[in-house]
């Protein structure tokens, strides 16, 4: 079946889907174990009590995150690679070394942002409920409210806002379904990006050109059309170096690139 950039990225897109549905789904859980900590009261049985049950929560995240890795990336990459092989219209051969190392490298990199971020979580999961432990003892003190009134208060506030918010080290704000949304994409779009460039350059091809669309961005926008070369050993044309550098391929870019044969080319 022939394959083209439009259906390589609706492939890609799918595969984030499936991970973003992890996070969905151990967010809602961690959600429903705090709200039953709360609904329980501040003793710290209880905490104990929800760090086991969360710390459950984030092992199966944990292989679910390993298990996306695994599966996605080198698919993603093969259908790259194949989708080189139609538009030269020939195999270059296997899956040798180089495009296992590739995958490998995409796989563990993408697996270390996860797990950070999963790590992240567990802490602030402890950190809000030690917080409302607090909370609840002080009201008690000053008998302004009761441990009832605060875990309702702060039930409330989780519900609305979440707990899985964080702030990245340029200050940007996240949560579990954006950050894993966000990963996920960029990363199966890498993945199908580099099947496809490795397999171009085992055909020995240098020159390819940007897809183009509707409402690019500012970065992206300079470069619909143009053709650039992989290696930049090819005189007269700009590098994909430097388009990368410039700002296309950024995080949840959906541009791709497809062979620029200028035999063929109109």
């Amino acid at each position: 079946m022939s394959r083209n950039p439009d259906e390589l990225a609706r492939l890609s897109e799918a595969e984030a889907r499936r991970l973003v549905r992890l996070y969905i789904e151990a967010e809602r859980e961690i959600l429903l174990q705090l709200d039953r900590a709360m609904a329980r009261g501040n003793d710290l049985k209880h905490l104990r009590d929800l760090l086991e049950n969360v710390q459950a929560v984030l092992e199966d995240l944990l292989a679910g995150n390993r298990q996306w890795c695994e599966e996605a990336v080198p698919r993603v990459y093969i259908e790259g690679a194949k989708f080189a092989d139609e538009m030269v219209g020939k195999a270059a051969g296997g899956f040798g070394a180089i495009h296992q190392q590739a995958v490998q490298v995409l796989a563990e990199n993408t697996f270390d942002r996860l797990e950070s971020v999963r790590q992240v979580i567990g802490r602030q999961v402890e950190d809000v409920y030690r917080r409302y432990a607090l909370e609840t003892t002080k009201q008690s003190i000053i008998g302004y409210k009761t441990w009832k009134q605060v875990a309702s208060e702060y039930r409330d506030t989780l519900r609305a806002q979440g707990i899985t918010g964080f702030r990245d080290r340029r200050g940007r704000e996240w949560n579990m379904k954006t950050y894993s949304e966000t990963v996920a994409r960029t990363t199966t779009m890498e993945a199908h990006l580099a099947g496809t460039e490795n397999r171009l350059l085992e055909h020995n091809i240098d020159l390819v050109i940007i897809s183009a669309h509707a409402r690019s961005c500012e970065l992206c926008a300079p470069w619909q059309g143009r053709v650039v070369s992989l290696t930049g050993k090819t005189p007269g044309y700009p590098t994909m170096d430097r388009a990368r550098e410039e700002g296309l391929f950024h995080p949840n870019c959906r541009h791709t690139f497809s062979a620029y044969l200028p035999e063929f080319a109109a």
